[in-house]
């Protein structure tokens, strides 16, 4: 059986509006300790919910919030960050601080 990936997305896309309206990146921990997943977990299932918030994203017509998510390390994305259209890391960060989170979605 396939899992459930909305309920971790949906607090990963809360934690990442809120890094957006304060115009912030977020590291892999901090995503992971706001929607309550750590460690190995964190490494295993980061790129899945990622991917499907990205997915969301893109049908509601908006940045890609996963890339606000950076290495805290590095201070840059992980080495599969995509916005599925070739847009530059630096380019969706800027749109993403510069779109209007507080709209409601399109339904």
């Amino acid at each position: 059986m396939a899992k459930d990936w909305g309920p971790d997305v949906s607090r990963a896309r809360a934690a990442l509006v809120v890094a957006a309206l304060r115009k912030s990146l977020l590291t892999y921990g901090e995503l992971g300790a706001a929607i309550g997943v750590r460690g190995v977990d964190l490494r295993n299932q980061a790129r899945h919910i990622l991917d499907h918030l990205s997915e969301q994203n893109r049908s509601e017509d908006e940045p890609s919030l996963a890339a606000l998510v950076v290495n805290g390390q590095t201070g840059r994305p992980g080495s599969g960050w995509t916005d599925g259209v070739g847009v530059e890391w630096h380019t969706e960060v800027r749109r993403v601080f510069d779109h209007d989170w507080t709209a409601p979605p399109r339904i």
